[in-house]
């Protein structure tokens, strides 16, 4: 079934000029994108460290347990040393961790190699790499080690390269000399190609020796930089036309504990003087990568500078530590030093250290962003410090602000230049608020979307996912007035270490293929135009799919008396005291949830006791396991009542906060009342809030002119099952010529793989239409460049 719609243009309404920074990288250690990814290193735990807990942690099982209590991931059995084996047939041999003579402070650990008798027989330790060592025919490894050994061995190492057959396809001798640290440097050179291959240091003697920070790298490293990247996957990066680089993170800066914070002062210089810290995102990372690094990567890219700070605040989510206010002047420190050392003066302390580690010139760090997905009173309070102590020292410097946890929410008086708002949801959400910032204050802060995808529900991942995402784009399109910067996240995804979905790009060792989100990324980001025109869509809607159950939080249950709930003057649930033995209610975890999906028209009311905790009730509850999705009334002890929309991790404000004035005693009447697609709340009989459902539009759109080439951009994105017939109504055209690119699959669910990287791409071809009317596919991105 068809259905119709149309897109109305005026080229003569020129609104606001592009933003030139509107898409950007952002990059964070997770997924392995870090070590095992982008970053050259062909050994896996090089120098033994991948088994360490951190401080203050603890390990039960495999599970490790934070000081604030948060429990996560620690596969690694005791006594194993990840990455590296012993390949032995029946020789008397064997290898330890050994921390009794480490190189240096900062690499605690050694691997010592007992051979008590070998029986002539050869016997290796080998590295597996990052599952696999990727080698190719003729090209060259460069091989650095430290080592050392006990005087009864004689100290001959075979070192090769080989397949998964144990065929070599590269070999050279090395003789340890001495019974100290020294370091070898060996140069192979491959005669053959596999793909997961193996690293191995053999022997056919007895005795005891020790290896240190074994580290390989490929000699064809992103412009050949020593300790560099790997050349496809910065060039899939760099494809995406971007303009700034965001790093390191992400949660990753953040730690769950002050321990596993990112510091950037211990990411510097020599890499075997670097500390190594687990992080949050369950494995260790060698800190190879380091700030330093990073700063080279967007140099060569040709990007802004962006980087996020740890203010102070460990993940509040996970749950995680502050540092107190008395304590932070180190961090603040931290991160004035990290700007000096990208744009200081060679006679600067920290930029004489640049220096030192090979670039005189300032990299020339735009943005510091004051933390990440922080937020509430304890993040302000740290926001103001760090803010105004950049300001003091470095004017120049824009800042960003954390605004995660309630989009769309005032800034609490702060001076605020640009907030950043994140966004993790299901496909409805990011079409029901694709206008959210048509509507927004343009005299406060500019606005960053950090990070954002479609991560919950079917699709996500696949053409559907990228769908909704461009929905949700072309309203950041439309509004490049206070849009001024957006990033996807994450970017890359080791195929065999994945601890988040979606990404944009995916790979292994040797290959790569690429998400619909990210042709979907390419295609915006080359279509930019130069001044944004008035665009607007008439397209049928629907609603999207609420439950209608209610849903309190059990601690909150004691503060609640005399519930009823009704519809149509029918009573459908009433309880003096609220429980779950109730035929309609039920506890999940820690929420009572009551009544039925089926109750679309309801009205709530309750005696509730605000006292000290404040009070959550869910309305429309259509939460499907750990997926949210709800409305939220939000009322705190001292009176502060908000309606928002929970989705996933994004949260975002339906009408404005209202300060209301709570009883003495703390006993009120709240009343909720959903009616088809409005909720109401009333507080002591006062309406507080009232709320219009937003609804789901078929087709969404943006227009930009490109002056130079003299072409209309038009970006259409049909998120419906049905085609759509639309006129694109532009004053003065009675026909369409130019050029037309058009993302969609025969199944919205369809998404490309290894096997099949090529199952969702975009297609280019001449636009030549006779009239003004446009076919879209349904559930399709299209981008239209007409000749004016």
């Amino acid at each position: 079934m068809t259905k119709n719609a149309k897109v109305m243009m005026d080229i003569n309404a020129k609104k606001f000029p592009v933003s030139p920074s509107l898409y950007g990288l952002f990059f964070e250690e997770i997924n392995r994108a870090g070590d095992g990814g982008i970053y050259g290193e062909l050994v896996r735990n090089r120098s033994f460290e991948d088994t360490i807990i951190p401080d203050r942690c603890h390990v039960e099982g495999c599970q490790l347990h934070s000081p604030a209590g948060w429990v996560s991931p620690f596969e690694e059995a005791p006594g194993s040393i990840p990455g590296w084996h012993l390949r032995k047939d029946e020789a008397k041999a064997d290898i330890y961790l050994d921390g009794k003579d480490p190189i240096n402070s900062e690499n605690p650990l050694s691997l010592r190699v007992e051979i008590e008798d070998a029986f002539n027989e050869r016997i290796s330790i080998y590295n597996e790499g990052f599952f696999g060592i990727p080698v190719k025919k003729d090209e060259r490894y460069f091989l650095s080690f430290f080592a050392k050994k006990e005087s009864t061995f004689s100290g001959n190492l075979e070192i090769t390269l080989e397949n998964k057959k144990g065929e070599i396809l590269s070999s050279k001798s090395c003789q340890i000399a001495s019974e100290s640290w020294q370091k070898y440097e060996v140069v192979l050179e491959s005669e053959g190609e596999e793909p997961e291959g193996i690293l191995a240091f053999s022997t056919n003697e007895r005795g005891t020796f020790w290896l240190e920070f074994v580290s390989l790298f490929p000699q064809k490293t992103f412009l050949e930089r020593e300790n560099g990247l790997r050349p496809d996957l910065v060039r899939r990066a760099l494809d995406l036309k971007p303009t700034f680089l965001r790093f390191p993170g992400g949660c990753f800066v953040e730690g769950f504990s002050v321990e596993t914070a990112y510091r950037w002062k211990k990411t510097i210089g020599d890499v075997t003087q670097r500390s190594s810290h687990w992080t949050l995102w369950q494995y260790r990372t060698t800190n190879g990568l380091g700030y330093h690094e990073y700063l080279q990567m967007a140099e060569d890219l040709g990007l802004d500078l962006m980087y996020v700070v740890n203010c102070g605040l460990t993940c509040q989510g996970r749950p995680g530590e502050h540092v107190p206010i008395e304590d932070l002047d180190e961090w603040i420190q931290d991160m004035l030093d990290a700007i000096e050392y990208a744009n200081g003066p060679i006679t600067s302390k920290w930029g004489s250290l640049r220096a030192a580690n090979g670039h005189p010139k300032p990299f020339y760090l735009k943005y510091i962003e004051i933390g990440n997905e922080n937020f509430g009173p304890a993040y302000n309070a740290r926001y103001k410090l760090f803010y105004e102590a950049v300001k003091a020292k470095y004017p120049e410097i824009i800042t960003i602000f954390n605004i995660h946890w309630e989009v769309g929410t005032e800034t609490a008086g702060l001076p605020v230049e640009i907030v950043d708002e994140h966004f993790y949801a299901d496909y409805d959400y990011y079409l029901m608020y694709h206008d959210m910032y048509d509507f927004y204050d343009r005299n406060g802060p500019k606005v960053y979307v950090g990070e954002y995808a479609m991560i919950l529900g079917d699709g996500a991942g696949a053409l559907k996912g990228a769908i909704s995402e461009a929905a949700f784009m072309t309203g950041m399109e439309r509004n490049q007035d206070i849009v001024v910067m957006s990033s996807y996240a994450p970017l890359f995804a080791n195929i065999h270490h994945t601890n988040w979905t979606p990404n944009l790009i995916y790979f292994n060792g040797t290959n790569s293929y690429v998400s619909p989100s990210y042709y979907v990324q390419k295609l915006f980001a080359e279509n930019r135009g130069d001044i944004v025109i008035e665009c607007k869509v008439e397209t049928e809607s629907r609603f999207s799919y609420f439950k209608g159950e209610v849903s309190i939080r059990q601690k909150e249950l004691s503060y609640i008396k005399d519930i009823n709930i009704s519809s149509n003057d029918q009573l459908l649930f009433k309880s003096e005291d609220l429980t779950e033995t109730h035929a309609l209610s039920r506890l999940e975890g820690d929420l009572l949830k009551i009544g039925e999906p089926s109750w679309k028209e309801y009205t709530i009311t309750m005696n509730a006791l605000l006292g000290e905790q404040g009070l959550k009730v869910r309305l429309l509850d259509s939460t499907k396991e750990w997926q949210q999705n709800y409305i939220l009334w939000e009322l705190d002890a001292n009176g502060e009542s908000r309606l928002v929309h929970i989705n996933g991790w994004s949260r975002v404000k339906l009408t404005s906060n209202q300060m209301l004035k709570v009883n003495g005693d703390g006993s009120n009447e709240l009343c909720a009342r959903v009616a088809n697609d409005h909720i109401y709340c009333y507080f002591d009989g006062e309406l507080v809030h009232e709320y219009k459902m937003a609804t789901i539009p078929y087709l969404t759109s943006a227009a930009t002119l490109d002056e130079k080439n003299n072409e209309l951009i038009v970006k259409l994105v049909n998120s419906s099952e049905f085609p759509l017939r639309t006129s694109i109504d532009i004053e003065g055209k009675d026909k369409l010529v130019g050029r037309q690119t058009i993302v969609t699959s025969e199944n919205p669910y369809d998404t490309n793989t290894m096997e099949e990287p090529n199952k969702v791409i975009p297609l280019e071809t001449a636009l030549h239409l006779d009239s003004n009317m446009y076919d879209l596919p349904p559930y399709s991105v299209v981008i239209l460049r007409i000749e004016l």
